[in-house]
């Protein structure tokens, strides 16, 4: 009898793992509200639908890695704008990343947004992760435990193909 509830406990722990949502992808909750195609293929709904192999974020074939900064580790969120949106990274800038870091407890400081449209001094290993996974655009969310600032910020980094550089977007962030 006790070996029942044991097993039946463990499977129980076991189900709600799975059936545990990741809200840390910044496009898990974005949709496509009716069917799009782009370039020939089919998208629609969200990651959040069970099984949705076309969602949003599969459209901007979102992906998640890692890369060593300044000998810090850094979690960092990879879209390729390019194959499906013409290199069009203004939805990742404009909506999903304000919305993301929104649900995160934070709020932009849209009034000291940093831009280098020539970031000569990005991390080989950021750039390298980026041509790795074959996307433009890759995203890190610094807070200041890991940083040792009094300011947590979001970078984005995008590859411009047109210019063969990279530019960089740093939005401030506030609790």
């Amino acid at each position: 009898m006790k070996k029942s509830i044991l097993i039946l406990v463990f499977c129980l722990i076991g189900l709600l793992c799975f059936a545990q949502e990741d809200g840390t992808s910044p496009m898990y909750y974005w949709e496509y509200t009716s069917p799009v195609t782009l370039n020939g293929k089919k998208f629609y709904g969200s990651e959040a639908d069970w099984g949705n192999n076309s969602s949003f974020a599969d459209s901007y074939r979102e992906q998640d890695g890692y890369a060593l900064v300044l000998g810090r580790k850094l979690h960092y969120w990879l879209y390729d704008t390019i194959t499906y949106h013409n290199g069009n990274a203004s939805d990742i800038y404009d909506r999903v990343i304000p919305n993301w870091v929104e649900r995160l407890g934070y709020v932009i400081d849209f009034d000291n947004i940093r831009v280098n449209n020539n970031n000569t001094a990005l991390a080989n290993s950021v750039k390298a992760l980026m041509k790795q996974r074959g996307c433009d655009i890759s995203v890190t969310l610094c807070t200041s435990t890991n940083w040792d600032t009094n300011v947590d910020f979001v970078i984005i980094n995008e590859y411009l193909t047109n210019k063969k550089q990279y530019k960089i977007t740093i939005y401030y962030l506030y609790k």
